[in-house]
């Protein structure tokens, strides 16, 4: 049992989320000017492209947990890595045509949803419950790191980088990065480097079966001992969750649902609403779009100790509040220290709301049933970005201005905050499942008001 956030456990997940989402899916954004100005694609291809993304993305979410039952979490983390590096020199042939690269793209997708699945059951329950938020941070910070990552990387491999000798008073190239097709190459080579610093740190499959339970099965998870026919049966098949537990998950995964329409017109539209609607430089909206990034980056980290100290649901309200003020800001001002606090505020809260997700997922339902419940959490998240992005590109058509959506967005978020409120507090009879509650590391901290280490954390 890890007894501190940061650990070569939580640093796999953390590469796992920058390889998947980070990279996978946010590097993609970054290219897309590139490959169009190289004369790659047309902006039509482009936006077909992403849109070959976003449906992996969908169908991943869907399938991530019938897999991992299927082959184990930790293979399939180790394969959906590997994975997604090789799409990254799958772009890099340029002329391979347009099939080809949608097919890559989807299939970076798909391996995106899985990593955004997989890590976090795989990690948390092996954390004493008193770390739970802040481990669950440093897993989800990834999607901030990758996205910061392509938007400093891309630009820089475009441009060229490379490795040259001087022989005989000229330089002699040894090998060189420019262009698409380097910076395709050089997102490869960093996500197979991540790829192979994350290959050994992942538990067992043992550990993963076992959960939370005793330290002695945390301490398997640096083993590589295969797991027995009963703990993979186990994992198959878990004990029905309790009707309590059921419908604490329904509203867990509407209000992430929801929370998927509170980020679309920030993530969909905000730099051409600074610029073209607002008529700020390009600089000014390129700045802003790096903001959400930065923000990104340390959300879930910020948003993880907050919820070690004063509780996940409690945590969650707040945030989805503040999530639907950085929504609403545009409308109310379109002054810069508004839309800073805007892009700031969204940018935090994306990826740190996620990492309470699936922490308070954990909390509710036990680590026997948490990667179900946050793996359908996901899904619905995907569903809900796929429909609610289609219908926002529907609706810019007919709107003579972007408001109206950031309005849409915000009335998602205070939907959110009636979902998790509506969750009924745990009754004193009610148990969690045991894998889901270890016993108390002695330095549990003293503000915990309950002696179940779990139920203080709600």
């Amino acid at each position: 049992m890890h007894a501190a956030a940061l650990n070569r456990l939580s640093l796999a997940g953390l590469a796992a989320t920058l390889v998947g989402n980070g990279l996978g899916r946010f590097a993609f954004i970054a290219m897309v000017p590139v490959l169009i100005q190289a004369g790659w694609f047309t902006q039509g291809e482009a936006s077909h492209l992403s849109v070959a993304t976003l449906w992996g993305y969908v169908f991943g979410a869907w399938a991530a947990n019938a897999l991992a039952n299927r082959f184990g979490a930790t293979p399939l983390l180790r394969a959906a890595m590997l994975v997604c590096s090789l799409s990254f020199f799958a772009g890099a042939i340029e002329g391979a045509g347009l099939l080809w690269h949608y097919l890559w793209r989807a299939v970076a997708g798909f391996c995106g949803a899985l990593l955004m699945v997989l890590p976090a059951p795989a990690v948390l329950p092996l954390h004493g419950p008193h770390v739970r938020g802040r481990a669950s941070g440093v897993v989800f910070s990834g999607i901030g790191l990758g996205a910061v990552l392509s938007g400093l990387l891309v630009p820089v491999l475009v441009a060229g980088i490379g490795l040259a000798f001087i022989h005989g008073g000229e330089a002699q190239p040894v090998f060189e990065l420019r262009g698409p097709t380097g910076a395709w190459l050089g997102m490869g080579l960093l996500c197979s480097v991540l790829t192979l610093l994350a290959w050994r740190q992942w538990p067992s499959e043992a550990a993963v079966g076992s959960g939370a339970g005793a330290g002695a099965g945390a301490g398997a998870g640096a083993s590589a001992d295969a797991p027995s026919a009963a703990t993979r049966a186990a994992a198959d098949e878990p004990a029905a969750a309790s009707p309590a537990h059921q419908r604490a998950m329904r509203l867990i995964w509407a209000a992430h649902a929801l929370n998927a329409i509170g980020y679309l017109a920030h993530t969909l539209f905000w730099v051409d609403y600074v610029v073209r609607e607002l008529g700020m430089p390009l600089a000014t909206g390129g700045f802003l779009w790096s903001m959400f990034g930065l923000g990104a980056a340390v959300g879930p980290l910020l948003t993880g100790a907050l919820a070690d100290k004063f509780g996940l649901k409690r945590c969650l309200v707040v945030a989805f509040l503040l999530k639907a003020l950085s929504a609403v800001l545009p409308v109310a001002s379109d002054h810069f220290a508004a839309l800073f606090v805007s892009s700031l505020l969204m940018g935090v809260l994306t990826p740190g709301i996620a990492s309470l997700v699936s922490a308070y997922a954990l909390d509710r339902v036990g680590a026997e049933h948490h990667r179900q419940a946050w793996g359908t959490a996901t899904f619905s998240f995907a569903v809900a970005q796929a429909v609610g992005g289609f219908l926002m590109a529907l609706a810019v058509t007919a709107l003579p201005s972007y408001r109206p959506l950031f309005v849409v967005s915000a009335l998602a978020l205070l939907g959110c905050v009636a979902c998790i409120a509506a969750i009924a507090p745990r009754s004193p009879s009610e148990a969690v499942p045991p894998t889901a509650t270890p016993t108390a590391e002695p330095d549990a901290e003293p503000h915990e008001p309950s002696p179940d280490p779990v139920q203080a954390l709600r």
